[in-house]
């Protein structure tokens, strides 16, 4: 793709694609086995596979990172943020929690333009807003109760978003490969102990089923790194309104949910304001571009 907006937007879709595939295999873990012992199992098999693939492409040299202390730091909020996530999985559908996710694109919006000075044009905020107002049209507020799992998830964002700001400021120092690996090991390493304190010894199918979580949650941050490397992230948020339209077709594909008239009217409304910031981001770059010339 020559254009450097369309391939950071592309990457952030498919990267959404493969959060949805780890997140149903997370589910399936947790309905089985306690939630924060599948949070290890998930960040070890990232680990093994992400460890395996840098040292045959570059050895161990290679997968030396620029600055540890970001990378520890970036735990704190992903350790946090994603041991609450892996506790609501159990009370939640995965559109709710996709749902209640896009709360995140707020707090990394105002984090990019109050921490890592990033310029937000107004069409981002409109794509943030429209896509906000598209979630509001599925979750429906106050018609839905609120159980433990929903606030947990709303704990669990502003952390989250932490994270994904900090992983901003790193991917500008290491390579994608090389972030995605020392945020596994830094999981890894922060569920240890609650690994070892849940333990339960996995069947093959559940190995299985770490290994796919492993893989596409290992997939889905490369790709979303190297979106970071290309574009602001605030300027990425309004694409991760589709995660809605992933979540409720692995709901419906294996869980048998229904979604309602709802759910489709609001996924319009997100998917149409995705369209609209993408098409006006990559106008404004080549406007750009043809000035620089």
């Amino acid at each position: 793709m020559p254009s450097r907006v369309a391939r950071g937007f592309f990457l952030a879709v498919v990267s959404g694609l493969f959060f949805t595939f780890l997140n149903a295999a997370v589910k399936e873990l947790a309905s089985e086995m306690p939630p924060l012992f599948v949070a290890w199992g998930r960040w070890i098999s990232g680990v093994a596979l992400i460890g395996a693939y840098l040292l045959a492409r570059v050895g161990l040299w290679g997968m030396r990172t620029q600055d540890m202390k970001l990378h520890c730091f970036r735990g704190l909020f992903h350790t946090t943020g994603y041991g609450l996530w892996y506790e609501a999985v159990v009370w939640l559908p995965l559109a709710t929690m996709a749902a209640l996710g896009f709360t995140g694109p707020i707090f990394i919006t105002l984090g990019a333009v109050f921490f890592l000075g990033e310029t937000v044009h107004w069409r981002r905020w409109a794509g943030v807003a429209v896509g906000f107002a598209g979630m509001l049209v599925i979750v429906r507020p106050g018609f839905v109760p609120m159980n433990p799992g929903i606030w947990m998830m709303l704990a669990a964002v502003p952390l989250m978003a932490g994270s994904n700001l900090v992983a901003k400021v790193v991917s500008g120092r290491d390579k994608p490969a090389v972030v995605v690996f020392w945020q596994s090991v830094v999981g890894a390493v922060c569920f240890t102990p609650l690994g070892i304190w849940f333990w339960q010894t996995p069947t093959l199918t559940q190995i299985g089923l770490f290994l796919a979580a492993g893989f596409s949650g290992t997939v889905g941050y490369f790709l979303i790194t190297w979106a970071y490397r290309l574009l602001d992230i605030s300027a990425l948020q309004s694409i991760t309104f589709l995660a809605i339209v992933w979540a409720a077709l692995m709901d419906v594909a294996v869980w048998g949910k229904t979604s309602d008239i709802w759910t489709f009217v609001g996924a319009a409304i997100i998917v149409a304001s995705t369209t609209y910031i993408a098409h006006r981001e990559t106008t404004r770059e080549t406007v750009a571009g043809g000035k620089k010339k």
